[in-house]
């Protein structure tokens, strides 16, 4: 059943590759681009029968426990090795200009996109994760990759529930009716690592179960150690492409998202940390039926932030809702040296008030001071427009630059930190990263997840309210905290 689904998948997306071939502007122009086109979507189609066959052969792979290493490396390996010869091909056909046009480009990042998410949502586990960080990139990644890869934000297929139920037995060794009064077979949410299903204690509390996923440790060791002998590869071919920075994060950050006791401690921090706020909510977790592989904690709804529609329709001014969430993490950054370092939309909700409710605890984490502090130099250098300053704070918060860096590297390298757009009208397929690549070393980890979550703050603050500048709230909020302390 499984190869036939994926021999469908692969030849519907066969079918969707020809059409975006045929609807090329002028492509039918010149006999010799055409030729090239219809190499080339031969090459695709090759490469997709073939990852059908390596995601099907995974799939059994992880039922038996067989050869699960193997089949996880075939799968990641052939998806590379179809991304980076269909792009050098791209290359190689630049060299004539007759050959190409622009929609070329657009056609091969829709694919390229889509074989990566496909894969993820087959293969789950560590590329789940990674293709959630890097759809917060839009500086980097063209925009089809951006669009396709943010679908897994919180749309991450789920487990069956005899494989949650399983896990809950293992470890509270009882049945769930046992446990809970009644509990919801179908997840309210599904994520990379685990899932949250809703359920009733027997005293009447209404609780979310969050429950990891059944070997993903294992997994997520193979993934790493696959996805780091393909990193090693594409630095051979292709110096300039710098994927090490993304995998050193997902190591660093992986293991806290594991521990569920961890998790259930930063929660009930930051929950005590902001207690004095009426605006802010963040679930108790339920100690006794919590362990490092299973959290229970209070059930709490609300509207997804970024519903636009739901909160005009509840009486609530999605303009507030921005400045709110850029309050509350300013207030998280500057004054609590704290961090929940996963503000996606699928773990922000909003209710009457408003009141924002924060969910998914996994990273949240505290900050060093000396993070903190450069960030806030950044901010103050960059409402004076003082680039020397600006060098200072970055390199304060451990980048290492070359000698000739440039104002533009430098604003370019502050608008992937903190959420601001490059024009990708002038910009091709990974430009920025490869000139910030040339004068910059490698950015620290804890740099590039407080970036990523700016980022994603960013992105939900335009939604919410275009007209509203992130950046300037917080250089309010730095502002003050600079006065307040003269």
């Amino acid at each position: 059943m499984e190869w036939l689904l994926n021999q469908t998948a692969a030849m519907s997306h066969a079918l969707e590759d020809t059409q975006a071939v045929f609807s090329v502007k002028d492509g039918l122009s010149h006999p010799l681009a055409l030729t090239a086109r219809l190499s080339d979507l031969m090459r695709s189609t090759g490469f997709l029968l073939v990852e059908a066959h390596s995601k099907t052969l995974e799939y059994y792979s992880r039922i038996t426990h067989v050869g699960q290493e193997g089949s996880r490396g075939l799968a990641l390996g052939t998806l590379a090795v179809d991304l980076l010869s269909g792009y050098s091909f791209l290359n190689q056909r630049e060299r004539w200009h007759y050959l190409i046009q622009p929609q070329d480009w657009n056609v091969m990042h829709l694919r390229g996109a889509n074989r990566i998410l496909d894969t993820s949502a087959a293969l789950g586990g560590t590329l789940i994760k990674a293709c959630q960080f890097a759809s917060t990139r839009p500086d980097i990644l063209p925009t089809p990759y951006v669009e396709s890869l943010s679908k897994l934000q919180d749309r991450v297929p789920p487990h069956p529930w005899s494989e949650i139920a399983s896990v809950i037995r293992q470890e509270l060794g009882r049945e769930p009716n046992e446990i809970f009064e009644w509990i919801e077979t179908e997840p309210v949410a599904a994520a990379s690592i685990a899932q949250v299903h809703r359920a009733r204690l027997y005293d009447g509390r209404e609780v979310a179960v969050k429950v990891q996923y059944p070997g993903i440790v294992n997994i997520i060791d193979t993934d790493l150690t696959v996805l780091q002998r393909i990193v090693e590869l594409v630095g051979r071919l292709y110096p300039t492409i710098q994927l090490q920075p993304i995998l050193d994060y997902l190591k660093e950050t992986l293991p806290l998202e594991l521990d569920f006791r961890r998790e259930a401690k930063a929660m009930a921090e930051l929950r005590v940390a902001l207690l004095h706020r009426r605006d802010v909510v963040i679930p108790e977790s339920i100690q006794e039926l919590s362990t490092e592989r299973l959290l229970v904690m209070e059930f709490i709804n609300g509207i997804k932030i970024t519903d636009r529609t739901a909160l005009l329709d509840a009486g609530i001014s999605p303009s507030t809702v921005a400045r709110l969430l850029n309050d509350v993490y300013a207030e998280q950054i500057f004054r609590l040296g704290m961090l929940h370092a996963d503000p996606h939309p699928g773990n922000l909700f909003v209710q009457s008030g408003p009141r924002l409710v924060l969910l998914d605890h996994g990273l949240t984490v505290p900050l060093k001071s000396s993070l903190v502090q450069a960030l806030g130099e950044m901010v103050r250098a960059l409402l004076v427009a003082d680039f020397e300053r600006l060098t200072k704070a970055l390199t304060q918060a451990g980048m290492q630059f070359d000698k000739q860096v440039d104002i533009s590297t430098l604003l370019q390298l502050v608008g992937v930190l903190l959420g601001g757009e490059q024009d990708k009208t002038t910009m091709d397929t990974l430009d920025v990263g490869q000139q910030l690549g040339k004068s910059i070393g490698r950015i620290p980890v804890e740099l590039i997840l407080m970036g990523r979550a700016l980022g994603l703050l960013d992105g939900i603050t335009k939604q919410l309210d275009p007209d509203i500048n992130a950046l300037e709230i917080v250089a309010d909020y730095v502002s003050e905290m600079a006065t307040s302390h003269v």
